[in-house]
C-alpha cells in the first residue's frame, strides 16, 4: 500500500510540474487581449495532447481480456504471479505519465516560442539568438547528459529543461513592455496653431496604444475646440464610450465633457442634457448617474435661459445704499414678463429644489414685480433654512427681508427686528453697519414726528 501510495504522490508532483510550467509560461508570453483564446487552447491542448494518451495508457495496460493483455510485460508478469499486481500497474502507469507529460510540456513551449518569433521584429529575432545560446551554454550539458542516460524516455525532460528557460526570460524580448503614448508633440503643434499636424500626432500615438483614453479625450477636444466639429468631436465620445476596456468614471468624464461642449460652443441644452441622460441609462443606480441627473436638473430648459446665465446677472446690495429699503434694478420692465420668468423659475425649482439662483430670483419677482413681497419673503426665509450657507448670503438675505417689510409691507417693527437680528448675528458685516445706520434713521425719523 505505501509503494502504491508513493507512486501516486509521485505521479500528482510529476504531472503539476510539467503541466504548470507550460501554462504559466505561455500565459505570460501571451498578450493580454488575447489570454482569454489561448487559455482556451490551452485546456483543448492538455484534453488531447496530454488527457486522451494518458487514458489511452492506462487502458492499454490494465489487461481487458484474455485477447487484449497489458501492454507492459512487468504487468503482465504481476497478473500471472497472482496477487496484488496494482503496484506493478501503477509504477508503469507513473512511467507512461512522465514520458507523455514531459513530451508534452516540450512540444507546448516549442510551438508557443515558434509562433511568437513570427510576430516580431528582425531586431527581436536576434536578440532572441542571442538568449538562445546563452540558454544552450548553461543547460545544454545537463539536458545532454539526461538524454544520453535515459534515452528516449528522457528525451522530453532534456529538451523541457532547454526551452523552459527560453521561454521564461524571452518575454521581455517576445513582449515587451509597451511604452505609454506621449502627446508631447501634438501639444507643442497645439501651442503654435498646426491643429492639422496636431490631430495626425495624436492619431499616430493611438495607432500604437488604442485604448488610451486621454489620447481619445484630446482629438475630441481637438475637433470640438480648434476644429469647431461638435459633430466629429460626438462621434469621437460616442465611440470611445462604446469600448470595451474603457471604464465607468471615464465614460461619466467623457459625456460631461461633450456636454460642457455643447453648452459652451453649440449652445445646445437639449443635446447636453441627451449627453448626460446617456449616463443615466448606461449606470442606472450609481453615484455617476446620481450626479448626472442632478446636472441635468439644473441645465438650462431652453436656449434663452441659457444666454440668461451667461449674461452677467446684476448683483444687488442693498446693504450698501443710503437707504435699506432701496429697490434694486431688475431687467423685466413689465409684469407679464415678470410673470413668465416666474414661472419659469418654479418649475426648475421643481426639478431641483436646491437652486439657490432660481429661488432668489424668484423672490425678487414675487417681492419687487409681482406685488407679492409676503411671499417673497417666504422664498427667502427658506433660503435662510439651508445648510452650509455663507454668513454673507445670510446677511444679505436677512437684508432682502427687512427692506421688503418696511417698503412693501409697510411694518416697521417687523423691519427693525430683522435688522436688529443681522447686527447680532452678523456683527463685522457690511450689512450690519448699513443695518445700524438704517435703524439711526428710522429713530430719528420718529423723533421728528412725535416732536
Amino acid at each position: 500500500m505505501s509503494v502504491v501510495l508513493g507512486t501516486l504522490l509521485l505521479l500528482l508532483l510529476t504531472g503539476t510540474v510539467f503541466v504548470a510550467v507550460p501554462w504559466v509560461l505561455t500565459l505570460k508570453l501571451t498578450p493580454e487581449q488575447k489570454r482569454k483564446r489561448v487559455q482556451r487552447w490551452l485546456l483543448t491542448w492538455s484534453l488531447k495532447g496530454l488527457g486522451l494518451p494518458l487514458a489511452l495508457w492506462a487502458i492499454m495496460n490494465v489487461g481487458l481480456s484474455w485477447a487484449l493483455q497489458p501492454f507492459m510485460p512487468e504487468v503482465q508478469a504481476a497478473k500471472a504471479r497472482g496477487g496484488d499486481w496494482f503496484a506493478e500497474y501503477m509504477a508503469v502507469i507513473w512511467a507512461g505519465a512522465f514520458v507523455i507529460s514531459s513530451y508534452w510540456c516540450a512540444a507546448t513551449l516549442g510551438w508557443v516560442l515558434v509562433s511568437a518569433l513570427q510576430t516580431v521584429e528582425a531586431g527581436a529575432r536576434k536578440e532572441f539568438r542571442s538568449l538562445a545560446i546563452t540558454c544552450t551554454m548553461v543547460a545544454g550539458i545537463p539536458a545532454v547528459i539526461i538524454g544520453v542516460t535515459g534515452g528516449l524516455a528522457a528525451m522530453g525532460l532534456a529538451a523541457s529543461l532547454l526551452l523552459a528557460p527560453l521561454a521564461k526570460y524571452g518575454r521581455e524580448i517576445l513582449q515587451p513592455p509597451k511604452l505609454p503614448p506621449m502627446y508631447a508633440r501634438a501639444i507643442a503643434r497645439i501651442k503654435f496653431g498646426k491643429y492639422a499636424e496636431a490631430e495626425w500626432e495624436i492619431i499616430k500615438e493611438l495607432e500604437n496604444s488604442e485604448n488610451d483614453f486621454e489620447g481619445w479625450m484630446m482629438l475630441a477636444d481637438l475637433y470640438a475646440n480648434k476644429f469647431n466639429d461638435l459633430a466629429e468631436a460626438r462621434r469621437t465620445i460616442l465611440e470611445l464610450c462604446d469600448q470595451p476596456t474603457i471604464t465607468a468614471s471615464q465614460q461619466s468624464v467623457a459625456l460631461h465633457r461633450l456636454a460642457d461642449w455643447q453648452l459652451k460652443i453649440a449652445q445646445d441644452p437639449g443635446a447636453a442634457r441627451q449627453s448626460l441622460q446617456l449616463i443615466c441609462e448606461r449606470h442606472k443606480g450609481t453615484h455617476l448617474a446620481r450626479m448626472a441627473q442632478l446636472r441635468i436638473n439644473q441645465l438650462p430648459a431652453s436656449v434663452l435661459e441659457l444666454r440668461e446665465r451667461q449674461t452677467a446677472r446684476k448683483i444687488p446690495l442693498p446693504a450698501l445704499g443710503d437707504g435699506l429699503d432701496a429697490s434694486a434694478e431688475f431687467e423685466m420692465a413689465d409684469s407679464l414678463k415678470a410673470k413668465r420668468t416666474a414661472d419659469a423659475c418654479v418649475e426648475q425649482l421643481k426639478q431641483n429644489p436646491d437652486d439657490v439662483t432660481a429661488r432668489e430670483k424668484l423672490a425678487r419677482l414675487l417681492a419687487e414685480q409681482l406685488n407679492q413681497a409676503r411671499m417673497g419673503i417666504e422664498q427667502i426665509e427658506l433660503l435662510l433654512g439651508m445648510p452650509d450657507r455663507s454668513d454673507q448670503e445670510r446677511a444679505s438675505w436677512l437684508a432682502l427681508i427687512a427692506a421688503w417689510q418696511i417698503k412693501y409691507c409697510d411694518d416697521l417693527e417687523k423691519g427693525r427686528e430683522f435688522l436688529q437680528r443681522i447686527i447680532r448675528e452678523f456683527p463685522g458685516s457690511v450689512q450690519a453697519l448699513s443695518a445700524r445706520r438704517r435703524l439711526e434713521q428710522i429713530a430719528m425719523h420718529l423723533r421728528m414726528k412725535q416732536g
